[in-house]
């Protein structure tokens, strides 16, 4: 189990589930995407009464269907304003995949099928199921503004402040609960102090 598995705080089924994902989340920057999301999802489950065992899972699995994705309606799906339904393909394929990840490790039943409506509108569906929908929908939005803001300034591309303008923007239309978007205003003004430095503290030495 890597270090970076570690850090999220995972228990050991968690860590399990993230080892069998990892080979699909080897497209765009999704392993740190993943990560980071378990790390907001976190600290949203200490402030509300949600059920870990479905949101820990579900976030570790929603992106895993991009693997089998092309390359361009990963790209344009991707961008700030795109067309929801470019974003069903993936959600299918995670459902999928998901599926047998947690039939693996034997998961309990009936969290498996919350865990995968979960997956299978966390773009898509303009609405939510559960307050556990609302912490992965959200935590899943939260690493544009934090660990992935620089992937996605190269991906788009857009410039770094135009990228902190947009997000800025869509922070009361993307998230629901109130922590989430303190959270999302807290990291614009990060990445801001980081442009101001001209570091981006996640790039890959060369």
């Amino acid at each position: 189990m890597g270090k970076d598995t570690v850090r999220t705080g995972l228990n050991r089924t968690e860590s399990r589930i993230f080892q069998l994902a990892k080979p699909y989340l080897q497209v765009r920057d999704n392993e740190l995407h993943a990560q980071n999301a378990v790390e907001f999802a976190l600290k949203l489950l200490a402030l509300y009464e949600a059920e870990r065992a479905v949101v820990i899972p579900a976030m570790i699995l929603h992106d895993v269907g991009w693997s089998r994705v092309s390359e361009e309606i990963t790209r344009e799906a991707s961008r700030p304003h795109a067309d929801r339904q470019l974003a069903r393909m993936h959600e299918v394929e995670s459902v999928k995949i998901g599926r047998e990840i947690l039939e693996e490790v034997g998961y309990d039943g009936a969290r498996v099928a919350e865990i995968l409506a979960i997956i299978d509108g966390h773009d898509s569906r303009a609405e939510t199921l559960s307050i556990n929908d609302r912490i992965v929908k959200d935590s899943d939005k939260l690493t544009r503004y934090a660990k992935n803001f620089w992937f996605w300034t190269r991906q788009l591309p857009m410039e770094p402040e135009e990228l902190a303008g947009t997000l800025e923007g869509m922070i009361d239309q993307w998230f629901f609960l109130p922590e989430s978007k303190e959270m999302a205003r807290a990291e614009v003004i990060q990445r801001r102090l980081e442009m101001d430095d001209r570091h981006d503290p996640y790039s890959v030495p060369k």
